[in-house]
């Protein structure tokens, strides 16, 4: 459903993201399967684009799942829930999140995982829809620009992701999360951006640090609340000095 097709009033329970979790993972599986069978009829292209659907599925469900440990009265907080279950980026970097948290050797492995959710972002529209390559004038189609390898590897990261994600749902209970957590949680992406390009917040988180308070989203909503929206700086710069 699009967002703004929404009212206003909307607002999630624990119950309805519990069932939309379960949901959501249930359909991830069906489409695995659905994806094996074009697969095993040498519909690469199409089983590539089901693979991915299902992985934006498992991220699905492991947002609606997290989103239970939120504070669900807060209408920025629905929304950014909202936003994020029908944003593609999104769903499919949550659904490497519960391969992320288990991994043991994290360090050496997390480039790789970077590298699979760029690729099936790019590798989504053109594995369902012809193309112009606007340089070249090429016409491009979907089955021209899917290899077996590709296709079957998808499959197989799917049912990873599935499998992953089955346990840490099965295994852990939603995060619950800190008010200012929420906060920023909900806050405008553009805000966020405008503060971390501040020097002066860098500064303030500095100086949270050396107070030994490590909350990242405290200090963000802290500057945001008494800095930043009242055009103040934390570090008043020294006139006399000059």
């Amino acid at each position: 459903m699009s967002i703004s097709h929404v009212s206003n009033t909307f607002r999630y329970s624990n119950e309805r993201l519990g069932k939309y979790s379960v949901a959501a993972l249930e359909n991830a599986k069906e489409l695995i399967k659905e994806g094996g069978l074009l697969l095993s009829n040498g519909h690469l292209a199409r089983a590539y684009f089901i693979g991915v659907a299902a992985i934006e599925e498992i991220g699905k469900s492991f947002i609606a799942f997290e989103a239970q440990g939120r504070n669900l009265n807060d209408s920025a907080v629905t929304t950014k829930i909202r936003k994020s279950i029908e944003n593609h980026s999104c769903k499919i970097n949550a659904a490497f999140h519960s391969s992320i948290l288990s991994h043991g050797n994290l360090r050496n492995e997390l480039q790789g995982i970077i590298d699979l959710m760029i690729t099936l972002k790019y590798g989504r529209e053109p594995s369902m829809y012809s193309d112009i390559d606007y340089e070249s004038g090429e016409i491009k189609k979907p089955k021209e620009v899917v290899c077996e390898l590709a296709a079957k590897d998808c499959i197989r990261l799917a049912q990873h992701c599935y499998y992953k994600t089955k346990e840490h749902l099965q295994t852990n209970k939603p995060t619950q999360k800190t008010k200012y957590e929420d906060d920023f949680y909900g806050m405008n992406p553009k805000k966020i951006t405008e503060l971390f390009d501040s020097e002066d917040f860098w500064w303030f988180y500095i100086a949270n640090i050396e107070a030994k308070e490590y909350d990242l989203s405290k200090s963000v909503v802290i500057y945001q609340h008494e800095y930043l929206s009242k055009g103040r700086k934390f570090k008043v710069e020294d006139v006399s000095a000059k």
